[in-house]
């Protein structure tokens, strides 16, 4: 595989940006290279209804390559989230990227520093959180390192129940689902870990002392937190397309949802 090189990737997300009316800004840099985050409004709006708010997030893993390239292949699509008010922190570990390690530069996993975090990287992110408000759905598009299948995890209290299914069955187009009872050590049931099977393995998933950041996002910013988990014994470009599709499937949905009467 191609190594990543952060610097080039930032320069094509700038590229990819730089006419579609997206605001970018930069967390604190990494000697890897930049942090860009990304704002823009719904520019397709067919209704007085607010639109949807959307987070984005992907590369907190640095061994997990699909997606960053995911996001990256959405916004080279001009139209990809022209009905949501879109946040995106495309990479958020340079420097595991840059490695092609899970953790940070001293190897520390960033997605284990939401509470109480020691990181600069971290701590970096959650100084803008605070800023951005709530969201519909948050999104943070990860990879399972020895997987054959894709699941996802769930915190879903909102109102799209159905919202995890039609994830899988997008992300099921262009690779396979991990269909096992068990994953991760936590029941699953065609591919979703859902909270309540969660908290059944682990307890409550707030009093965790190692904070993901799916976590901190579903206390402060969310009722609706997906994760999503590519295979990476899958050819990469099928993975990336899961991710893309699993994205699409968010936005079909929330803007259907938004626009019913």
């Amino acid at each position: 595989m191609t190594p990543f090189v952060p610097a080039t990737y930032v320069r094509e997300v700038e590229s990819a940006v730089r006419e579609g009316g997206w605001t970018i800004r930069y967390l604190s840099p990494t000697p890897a290279g930049a942090r860009p985050w990304l704002e823009h409004p719904a520019s397709d709006r067919a209704t007085a209804t607010p639109p949807p708010r959307l987070y984005l997030s992907a590369g907190i893993h640095g061994d997990e390559v699909a997606g960053p390239l995911a996001v990256l292949a959405m916004l080279r699509e001009p139209a990809f989230f022209s009905q949501v008010d879109a946040t995106i922190f495309p990479i958020l570990n340079p420097e595991g990227l840059a490695r092609g390690t899970r953790g940070n530069f001293t190897g520390i996993d960033l997605n284990r520093d939401y509470r109480g975090p020691v990181t600069s990287e971290t701590r970096g992110h959650l100084a803008v959180l605070p800023t951005l408000g709530r969201y519909d759905v948050t999104i943070m598009l990860h990879e399972d390192y020895e997987g054959t299948a894709a699941y996802l995890y769930e915190l879903n209290d909102g109102p799209i129940t159905d919202l995890g299914p039609r994830i899988i069955a997008a992300m099921r187009r262009h690779v396979p689902i991990d269909e096992r009872p068990i994953i991760e050590e936590v029941e699953a049931r065609g591919g979703i870990l859902q909270r309540a099977d969660l908290i059944r393995k682990h307890g409550p998933i707030e009093a965790r002392p190692d904070w993901p950041e799916a976590i901190y996002l579903s206390i402060n910013h969310t009722r609706v937190s997906y994760t999503t988990e590519t295979p990476m014994l899958q050819p990469l470009e099928h993975r990336v397309a899961a991710q893309v599709s699993a994205v699409r499937a968010v936005i079909d949905a929330l803007t259907k949802t938004k626009n019913v009467p």
